[in-house]
């Protein structure tokens, strides 16, 4: 056990605790985490209980969201573990299609701290997942789908092999951790492959990825299943698809997520269905679909006029949104605050080579890695943008303030460049809403 004194109780002093475990210090290696889960005893599952890994650049939430979704509407009592939260801690475990309690919570970080010791402390996801695979242990959960947070080789969910796992995308991110190539990147997240692993789904992805994935898939002799291959799919409009092959599903509605990572979540459905034989029907994947819900993924939450939130952070995702919103042309204007790490200006071009905002309100970000909003000025007006378009702010919250009040009633208003600033907009809307801070700059 750790040596100190364990916090008090209550999920303000969990609260307090978590925040000083700084969520950007990253630690690669499983060994801590293995050890601790070992004393918990949540390094294995149990026979009946299936494992789905989610690993990739961007889509890792609302792929598994939907799974999950169908899961539950299937009448599978399913684990859905998620990062980063944007509203309170509790967003990042649901069980039953509810999210984790505060006493969840509590009892959860008591037995990870008490299973630590001062020669295996873990970082912050460590500590995080290990709590969630807890509740999920103690709540019975028939499937867990468990999203990567950083990579997949050695990040802390890898512990468990993966029945299945989904690659809904790769890209260059977080290069100075996981490689320089997307070759090295997508050796990382088809780390999530194992000999247990029966079968593995991904995006349509680049060829050198296909390629290092299929290798991998090869080695562990797991079946490989890739959207644009031999799962066939064909886009109705902006909510609808049909599934063609090797099922035939027609015109499935995702209202609410983006409807690119769908078939991967469908495939994953029809795997579970065929190989281990779950009840799931395909009335059941319409309803998980349909009703499927992520924060902060394509979430409307104000009309008239209309507001979208999407914590879209790096090209890849601002490109599938822009397409997303291109498809309706309205008035709209964007509140945008980005982290200096990231690709700033390419993310940006997404958005300016389409013409889609009439208004820039960009911000700043708190925090070392915080961009400030006057670096995304330089950038958009590189990029075309006039001066007399864009308007700088210190902070997410006066930027969306002042967007709002020059709004046209039947414009729309987009936030988006990182989950720090939807969180930020989100918390200035209701500053009665009570806010988990732990972890809240920790950034997919």
């Amino acid at each position: 056990m750790m040596s100190g004194t364990m916090p008090a109780p209550s999920i303000e002093a969990w609260q307090e605790y978590l925040g000083k475990v700084n969520p950007n210090v990253i630690k690669l290696g499983l060994e801590r985490v293995r050890h601790v889960a070992a004393v918990l005893g949540v390094d294995t599952v149990g026979e009946d209980v299936r494992v789905v890994t989610v690993a990739g650049t961007n889509g890792k939430g609302s792929t598994a969201a939907m799974l999950a979704a169908i899961l539950e509407n299937a009448g599978y009592r399913t684990g859905l573990y998620t990062s980063p939260h944007i509203r309170t801690f509790n967003e990042r475990i649901v069980y039953g299609g509810v999210m984790a309690s505060d006493d969840d919570l509590i009892e959860a970080f008591e037995a990870v701290y008490t299973a630590m010791d001062d020669d295996h402390e873990l970082t912050f996801f460590e500590f995080t997942t290990l709590a969630a695979l807890y509740i999920f242990r103690n709540r019975l959960c028939n499937v867990l789908v468990l999203e990567v947070g950083l990579g997949g080789r050695l990040d802390a969910v890898n512990i468990l092999d993966a029945d299945i796992a989904l690659i809904p995308s790769i890209g260059l991110d977080h290069c100075q951790i996981l490689g320089s190539t997307l070759k090295e990147i997508a050796y990382e997240k088809a780390g999530i492959i194992k000999d247990h692993t029966v079968a593995v789904v991904t995006g349509e992805l680049p060829e050198v990825c296909r390629n290092e994935i299929g290798s991998q898939a090869a080695q562990h002799e797991a079946a490989l299943h890739i959207v644009g291959k031999n799962l066939k799919i064909r886009t109705v409009d902006a909510t609808h698809f049909d599934f063609l092959a090797p099922i035939e599903i027609l015109n499935l509605e995702v209202p609410a997520l983006p409807l690119i990572n769908a078939p991967l979540s469908v495939a994953a459905a029809l795997l579970l269905r065929l190989v281990f034989k779950f009840g799931i029907s395909d009335s059941d994947i319409r309803a998980g679909l349909r009703n499927a819900t992520l924060h902060g993924r394509l979430e409307k939450i104000s009309a008239s006029p209309d507001v979208l939130i999407d914590v879209a952070h790096n090209p890849p995702a601002a490109r599938y949104l822009a397409k997303y919103l291109n498809l309706n042309s309205r008035p709209r204007n964007a509140v945008i605050g980005m982290l200096k790490d990231k690709d700033i200006e390419n993310t940006l071009r997404e958005y300016t080579d389409l013409n889609l905002f009439e208004h820039y309100y960009v911000c700043s970000l708190p925090g070392e890695r915080g961009a400030q909003g006057y670096l995304l000025e330089d950038k958009l007006m590189a990029l075309g943008i006039p001066r007399y378009r864009i308007q700088t702010f210190d902070t997410a919250a006066q930027a969306y303030r002042a967007a709002l009040a020059e709004l046209p009633v039947d414009s729309e208003l987009l936030v988006t460049g990182s989950f720090i600033t939807v969180e930020e907009v989100l918390k200035s809307i209701d500053e009665n809403q009570v806010w988990h801070a732990a972890g809240k700059q920790e950034v997919a």
